[in-house]
């Protein structure tokens, strides 16, 4: 009876990830999030033995203890074989800001780059800290965490993309501190990974025309890097081919960063 604990899963990419994995019965499912939404309470309340919301801040050390805890009662001998940290954060005002950009100013400066990192660095080590008794005591003992290929200095050199650098630097950050657990981790069976959705539409409801304009000059701007790529792929084909990589997950690819479009089991 596999069990997965899965941050940010309120809405998109988490969401699809909680649909997909109550399909199968003998699956345990522990949606972690700071407000459950409507579309993922209704989810729930479709799968009423499958599916767990546990009210969890990954930003708050106190608030994610909580949540291990909550989590350990409710999953038999406290065992968790998938932690899936997806929670993600994005700072508009400085999303679009090159790094020439950066204010001389500590308290702006810390500004400018904290809220990325305070989700992807210090939330994904506290979420992976609090839940690792749990995934110990597992059988599968995975930790996954889901980065972008914005953090690749390949696409940001081929592409020529400026922006986004609280979020690349995040992101980058995360695939470290994904290596790190591996290195120290591997003594105990546990394989963590940083996991590359794919460029994925999680956009509900209608578009802004900013945004589409936006998503246009990076469609541009990716096809440098990538002739081929026709656009945005759904949440439901993203979260197939990462559930795919999960899978396949072993020793030998432990700390690494895989895209799960290109991978190959």
């Amino acid at each position: 009876m596999p069990s997965y604990a899965i941050t940010g899963a309120s809405k998109g990419i988490g969401r699809e990830f909680v649909r997909q994995l109550a399909q199968s019965p003998s699956n345990t499912i522990l949606a972690l999030v700071r407000e459950p939404s409507p579309p993922l309470l209704a989810l729930a309340q479709s799968h009423p033995n499958n599916i767990h919301i546990i009210k969890a801040d990954t930003t708050d050390p106190s608030s994610i203890l909580a949540a291990a805890r909550q989590a350990s009662d409710l999953l038999p001998g406290g065992k968790l074989d998938v932690l899936i940290h997806n929670a993600n954060s994005v700072d508009l005002d400085t999303f679009a800001l090159p790094p020439t950009k950066v204010p001389f100013d500590v308290d702006a400066t810390r500004r400018f780059y904290e809220v990325p990192a305070r989700t992807a660095i210090w939330g994904g080590a506290w979420t992976t800290n609090a839940f690792l008794p749990l995934i110990e005591r597992g059988e599968q003992k995975k930790i996954v965490h889901i980065t972008s290929t914005m953090a690749s200095t390949e696409l940001i050199l081929g592409s020529g993309i400026d922006y986004a650098l609280a979020y690349a630097i995040a992101k980058a950050g995360m695939n470290v501190q994904v290596a790190k657990y591996a290195a120290e981790l591997a003594p105990k069976g546990i394989k963590t990974l940083a996991l590359c959705p794919g460029w994925v539409d999680t956009w509900e409801g209608p578009k802004p025309p900013q945004v589409v304009e936006a998503e246009e000059r990076m469609l541009a701007q990716f096809r440098k890097v990538e002739p081929d790529l026709k656009g945005q792929i759904s949440v439901e084909e993203s979260v197939s081919q990462q559930l795919r990589v999960i899978d396949a997950l072993d020793a030998a690819r432990s700390g690494t960063v895989i895209r799960a479009r290109y991978f190959e089991a």
